[in-house]
């Protein structure tokens, strides 16, 4: 009679079932969000990477150029085009991300007997930034700035 009485019991109860769905609904729900943020992040990551390239390829180009005062990366024929947009000089679409650029330079240095220039060139590229983690507020604007320096004489620029 012991015998019989140990396999009635060695089911399982309706409450350890529900605690059990319970604990994997969690887990699960764990799961999806790691992998939600993880998305969020990546193309976040993407979009910076992308912006980053884009600002490297006016640097150099503009280096280049002799940090030419007149530079216009429109002549690249890559797809750049002047931008109607207060405080963005040109505008480009790469991988669906548009990006604003604002192209700036300063004369650091300047020695009057060689006549040479030391000027400082900057790219600064702006983009909406859809790609953040929700925070509740509007969508922000990520942005970048790559500077670096040329010598431009007489010859040059």
């Amino acid at each position: 009679m012991n015998a019989i009485r140990k396999k009635q019991n060695a089911g399982l109860t309706l409450i350890e079932v529900m605690i059990a769905m319970v604990v994997l609904v969690i887990i699960a729900l764990g799961a999806l969000s790691y992998q939600y943020y993880a998305a969020l992040h990546a193309r976040a990551a993407l979009a910076q990477m992308t912006a980053s390239r884009t600002a490297q390829l006016l640097v150099d180009d503009w280096k280049s150029a002799g940090g030419s005062a007149t530079y216009n990366p429109t002549n690249l024929n890559l797809g750049f085009t002047d931008s109607d947009l207060d405080g963005a000089d040109y505008e480009i679409t790469v991988d669906n991300l548009p990006m604003y650029m604002n192209l700036s330079y300063n004369n650091i240095e300047l020695d009057d007997e060689a006549q040479i220039t030391l000027r400082k060139i900057t790219v600064r590229v702006n983009w909406r930034n859809d790609h953040r983690i929700p925070t509740g507020r509007a969508e922000e604007e990520a942005s970048m700035e790559l500077s670096t320096y040329v010598r431009v004489d007489a010859s040059s620029g």
